[in-house]
């Protein structure tokens, strides 16, 4: 890994710092994709824990969807969608 970057820094001048930029912008992108995953992954399983954390209590179906509808729609997330 530190040989390619060596090679990277050894490209000509200009050129050098366009693959630099372009590499370091692409792992920008990929590490924010990741991290926007993992924050999907986690409101989801709060969700399904809350939901799950209803139904031991006890509470009737149409109760549930009463209180979940009273929640409203996820931030960030319009009425009507899932999380894509």
């Amino acid at each position: 890994m530190i040989d390619l970057f060596k090679a990277i820094i050894d490209i000509q001048t200009p050129f050098n710092m366009i693959v630099l930029v372009t590499l370091f912008g692409c792992a920008a992108g990929v590490l924010g994709a990741i991290a926007k995953e993992i924050r999907k992954y986690g409101c989801h399983r709060q969700e399904v824990e809350f939901k799950r954390d209803l139904v031991d209590r006890g509470l009737p179906a149409d109760e549930i969807e009463r209180i979940i509808a009273a929640q409203g729609p996820a931030r960030g997330k319009t009425p009507g969608t899932t999380h894509s």
